[in-house]
C-alpha cells in the first residue's frame, strides 16, 4: 500500500453516520405520522364511547312516543326525556350541547329537534319540532346506520369542540333518534399534542445518539491513528475513571435531589449524613439530626427497637413509621433500612430511605370511605351495616346492653317511581335519607340505606321505649317533608312504615334475630294500614 493511501484519512463511518441519521429522519417523520394517529383515534374512541354510554342511558320508548312538534312540550315524557339530557349535560364540565333529532316525516334528508337540554331562555336553544339548518350528513349517516360518529375537531367562538353523535335505539335495535353532543376538544388536542411531543422526543433522542454516535467514533479514530497502542491503554483506563466519576457524581445527583429522605446511620443508628429530601420532609435541620438516632423514632422507641431486631437477623427492614414535622404535624412515612457491610463483613453503614406517604394514606382512607358508603343518599351502604351491626352486637354482647334495630320502608314507593319518573324516585329517596339522618342523634347510630326503598338505623345502648320515641320522630319528620305522592293508597305524600326490634345479649344467640324480628316489625307495620311504627316482641 502507497504511503498516500496510508496517509488519506478513513471517512466510512462518516459515510455509515450520514446514511443512519438520514434513515432515521425518514423513519421518525413516518413515526410521529403513527403516533400521532394513534393519539387521534384514542381520543375517538374515548369521544364516541362517551357518547353511546350517554345514548344507552335514555329511554327509547320516551323518546320514540315523541312527536316531535310543540305539542311535545309539557309532557310527562318530554320533561324526562329534557332531565335526562341534562343529566348527561351536567355529568361532564367538557359537554356543552346535547340535544335529539330524527329525520322529518315529510323530507327524510331533513332532521326536526326532539329535545335539548339547553333552558329555553338560552339563544342556543332548539325547540321541539325546530328544523335542523346545519351539516345533516352525518346525524343522518348514524341514524341510517345506527353506527356511532366523531366529527373533527372545529373551532368557534367558544373555543375547540368536537361533535360526537351517536344512535338512541329501541329494545328491538330500531334507531329512533340520534344523540348529538359537543364535547370540548381542549382535551383531544392536548393528548394529540402530547402524543406528538412524546414522538419528537424520542426521534430527537435518537438522531442525537446517532450523532453522538457518529462524532464519538470519529473522534476515537482520530485518536487511535495519532496516539497508537499506548496513548489507546491510556484512553482507556481515563474512561474507566471518567465513569466511576460520573457515577459517583450521579449518584449524589440522585440522593441531593430525590423527593425521598436518605440517610447514613452508623452501626448503632446514629445520623452520619442527611440529603436535602428528609429535611424537605421532617423539616427539621441538618445540624438537628446529625450524631442523633433519627427523629422518626422519636413517636415510637418500639419501632426502633423492632428495626434493631430485623437487622441483626436479616440485612433489610421496611414499615409504615408515624413521625412529627419541626412545626408538629404529624404525617406516616413509609422507610427502608439496608446494612452496608464491609469487606470483613462486619456492619459499616446503615442506609435509610423514607417516603412521605400522606397523600398515599388519605387516598386509601378515601376508598374505605367510598367502599361503605351508598351512593346516591350517602348514607352507609348494605355492606357497612353489616359490618356495623355486628361489631355493635359484639360489643353488647360483652357488656350486657341494649340493641335496637329500626326497620323503614317508604310506602308505595314503586308506584312513586311509575307515576313521577326514576329521577323524581331518586330525589325522593335523598330527601328521605337526609330526614332519617338529621333524626338520628344518638351517639353510636349508624343510618343505613338496606335496600332500594329500606332503611335502617343501628341504636347502641337503647332500649325499646327509646327506640319508640326514635322511631315515632323518624315517621312524624318524614311526612312532614310534604313529598307529594298522588299515586298512594295511604294519603297523598309520602310516608314511610317503621319496625322496631329491641334485643339485649344473651336473649338471642346472634343479631340475626334482631333483624328478624325488626323485618318482621316492620312488614305487620304495613299490613296495618303503612304510615306507622310497629314494635317487636
Amino acid at each position: 500500500m502507497s504511503a498516500s493511501a496510508e496517509s488519506r484519512p478513513d471517512r466510512s463511518h462518516l459515510w455509515l453516520g450520514a446514511a443512519l441519521f438520514l434513515a432515521a429522519l425518514v423513519a421518525g417523520w413516518l413515526f410521529v405520522g403513527f403516533v400521532a394517529q394513534t393519539g387521534n383515534s384514542i381520543e375517538r374512541a374515548r369521544v364516541q364511547s362517551l357518547a353511546r354510554t350517554a345514548a344507552a342511558t335514555l329511554e327509547a320508548g320516551r323518546i320514540a312516543a315523541l312527536s316531535g312538534s310543540g305539542a311535545d312540550i309539557g309532557t310527562p315524557g318530554f320533561d324526562a326525556v329534557r332531565d335526562q339530557l341534562r343529566r348527561v349535560r351536567d355529568a361532564n364540565p367538557d359537554f356543552r350541547f346535547v340535544y335529539l333529532m330524527r329525520p322529518t316525516a315529510a323530507d327524510p334528508n331533513a332532521l326536526l329537534f326532539l329535545a335539548d337540554a339547553e333552558s329555553p331562555e338560552s339563544p342556543d336553544y332548539s325547540a321541539p319540532g325546530d328544523v335542523y339548518d346545519g351539516p345533516s350528513a352525518s346525524l343522518l349517516q348514524v341514524f341510517r346506520n345506527g353506527m356511532p360518529l366523531v366529527e373533527p375537531p372545529s373551532r368557534d367562538r367558544w373555543g375547540y369542540w368536537v361533535t360526537a353523535i351517536a344512535p338512541v335505539r329501541d329494545g328491538t335495535g330500531k334507531t329512533v333518534a340520534v344523540l348529538g353532543m359537543d364535547v370540548n376538544a381542549d382535551a383531544w388536542l392536548a393528548t394529540l399534542a402530547r402524543y406528538r411531543a412524546f414522538a419528537l422526543a424520542i426521534c430527537g433522542l435518537v438522531l442525537a445518539l446517532i450523532a453522538a454516535f457518529t462524532f464519538g467514533l470519529h473522534l476515537q479514530k482520530r485518536g487511535a491513528a495519532r496516539l497508537g497502542a499506548l496513548n489507546r491503554q491510556l484512553a482507556g483506563k481515563i474512561d474507566e475513571l471518567e465513569a466511576a466519576q460520573e457515577r459517583l457524581r450521579l449518584a449524589d445527583v440522585v440522593v441531593r435531589h430525590t423527593d425521598e429522605g436518605v440517610l447514613v446511620l452508623d452501626p448503632e443508628l446514629r445520623v452520619l449524613s442527611a440529603n436535602p429530601g428528609f429535611v424537605r420532609i421532617t423539616g427539621q435541620a441538618l445540624d438537628a439530626v446529625l450524631g442523633r438516632v433519627p427523629p422518626v423514632f422519636d413517636e415510637d422507641a418500639d419501632a426502633l427497637q423492632q428495626v434493631c431486631t430485623r437487622l441483626q437477623a436479616g440485612s433489610h427492614w421496611n414499615g409504615t413509621l408515624w413521625s412529627r414535622r419541626a412545626d408538629g404535624d404529624r404525617f406516616p412515612l413509609e422507610a427502608d433500612v439496608d446494612r452496608v457491610l464491609d469487606a470483613e463483613g462486619r456492619v459499616q453503614h446503615f442506609v435509610m430511605v423514607c417516603r412521605d406517604v400522606t397523600v398515599q394514606k388519605q387516598l386509601e382512607d378515601r376508598l374505605r370511605e367510598l367502599s361503605a358508603t351508598d351512593g346516591l343518599t350517602l348514607l352507609a351502604n348494605r355492606r357497612s351495616f353489616d359490618e356495623t351491626l355486628e361489631r355493635c352486637w359484639h360489643h353488647a354482647t360483652r357488656h350486657g346492653e341494649p340493641v335496637s334495630l329500626i326497620m323503614i320502608d317508604i310506602d308505595h314507593f314503586k308506584a312513586y317511581n311509575d307515576l313521577y319518573g326514576h329521577g323524581a324516585g331518586d330525589r325522593c329517596l335523598q330527601q328521605v335519607a337526609t330526614a332519617i339522618a338529621a333524626g338520628v342523634r344518638h351517639e353510636g347510630a349508624l343510618v343505613a340505606r338496606y335496600g332500594g326503598e329500606e332503611f335502617a338505623v343501628i341504636l347502641p345502648r337503647t332500649d325499646a321505649a327509646a327506640a319508640q320515641e326514635i322511631a315515632e320522630a323518624l315517621r312524624r319528620r318524614v311526612e312532614s317533608l310534604g313529598i307529594a305522592h298522588s299515586g298512594s293508597p295511604a294519603g297523598s305524600r309520602i310516608t314511610i312504615s317503621v319496625g322496631i326490634s329491641t334485643r339485649t345479649p344473651p336473649q338471642t344467640d346472634d343479631y340475626v334475630n334482631l333483624m328478624q324480628s325488626a323485618d318482621q316489625a316492620l312488614y305487620r307495620a304495613k299490613e296495618s294500614g303503612r304510615n306507622g311504627v310497629v314494635a317487636a316482641g
